[in-house]
């Protein structure tokens, strides 16, 4: 709740949440919601920083097939292990 909202303000806010179809609070709450949101700048400077976070070149189409592969071994390997795993328990 918010106090002390001077009475031109308060029947403003309130004629903008009719005309839309919405609760004062509701509108109220969208419209602290969106003020509260990081701006342009914020989000692409946050953005610049996660690209630092990655050093080195970019990895090339072959690089990114051969990490999938690796994974896709390792996938199975676990899987075969766990496999074996539930065997040995029904044994």
């Amino acid at each position: 709740m918010i106090r002390n909202i001077d009475d031109e303000v308060h029947a403003r806010l309130k004629a903008q949440a009719a005309a839309r179809g919405r609760s004062l609070e509701a509108y109220v709450r969208d419209l602290l919601s969106d003020s509260a949101k990081p701006s342009k700048t914020e989000v692409l400077a946050r953005a610049a920083e996660i690209r630092k976070s990655f050093r080195g070149p970019p990895m090339t189409a072959e690089q990114h097939q051969a990490r999938i592969e690796e994974s896709k071994r390792a996938l199975d390997e676990r899987a075969g292990r766990l496999s074996d795993l539930a065997r040995g328990a029904k044994d």
